[in-house]
C-alpha cells in the first residue's frame, strides 16, 4: 500500500509540473499578444496625430489663401464672429447677474 500513495503523489507532482509549464507558456503567449496590441495602438495613435497635424496645416494654408484673395470679406467675417460670440457671452452672463442681484436684495 505504501507504493500506491507514493506513486500517486509522484503522478500528482508530475501533472502539477506539466500544468505549470503549460500555464507559463500561456502567460508568455498572452504577454506577446498584449505587447503587439500596445505597439499597434501606439503606431495608430502616431498616425492619427500626424493626420491631424496635416489637416490643421491645410486649414491654416486655406485660411491664409482666403485672406489674401478677399481681405475685406475676411475682416467682415472675423468681426461678425467676434460680435456674435461677445453677444452670446453677454446673453449667457446676464441672467446670472440678475439672479444674484435679486438674491442680495
Amino acid at each position: 500500500m505504501e507504493a500506491n500513495p507514493k506513486g500517486s503523489l509522484l503522478d500528482k507532482a508530475t501533472h502539477f509540473g506539466e500544468r505549470l509549464v503549460q500555464v507559463g507558456g500561456d502567460a508568455a503567449r498572452l504577454k506577446s499578444v498584449a505587447s503587439h496590441a500596445v505597439e499597434d495602438a501606439v503606431t495608430e495613435a502616431k498616425r492619427f496625430a500626424k493626420r491631424g497635424r496635416y489637416a490643421a496645416e491645410d486649414l491654416i494654408d486655406d485660411a491664409a489663401y482666403r485672406v489674401k484673395r478677399d481681405p475685406f470679406r475676411s475682416v467682415a467675417l472675423g468681426f461678425a464672429i467676434g460680435f456674435s460670440l461677445g453677444a452670446l457671452v453677454i446673453w449667457m452672463a446676464t441672467p446670472r447677474v440678475a439672479r444674484n442681484e435679486a438674491r442680495e436684495a
